[in-house]
């Protein structure tokens, strides 16, 4: 299954407070690395994040943004770590690996993940 999803940063009024809701502790380190374009790296995370919903094929709510975990390897290629429910739903549908992609411009960023 293919998730995509698209965020204008400029529709994001509280970039500080987004990424609290949404991110774990290290995808939070990762972000603040960046001094400069902080909503936009925020829009990409929750870009992903959405993005992963799609593909796995469940609704807002019905797992918790916190069990997505996106990480990066030293080449700073992305990828995710899925965690609970979310792992478990992942599983049921006997998927075996997922892929993601991300593009990010100053004023709109995108995701795709596939669940395959």
């Amino acid at each position: 299954m293919i998730g995509f999803d698209l965020q204008e940063v400029a529709k994001i009024k509280d970039a500080e407070k987004l990424l609290q809701k949404i991110a774990l502790d290290g995808e939070i380190a990762y972000i603040k690395k960046f001094k400069c374009d902080f909503a936009v790296h925020v829009a990409t995370l929750w870009a992903v994040k959405e993005a992963t919903y799609k593909a796995l094929g469940v609704k807002e709510g019905e797992i918790s943004y916190k069990e997505i975990e996106l990480c990066h390897k030293d080449s700073g290629q992305p990828f995710l770590v899925l965690h609970g429910k979310t792992k478990d739903i992942f599983d049921a549908h006997g998927f075996k690996k997922l892929d993601i992609s991300i593009s990010h411009q100053p004023s709109i960023v995108g995701a795709v993940v596939l669940a395959e």
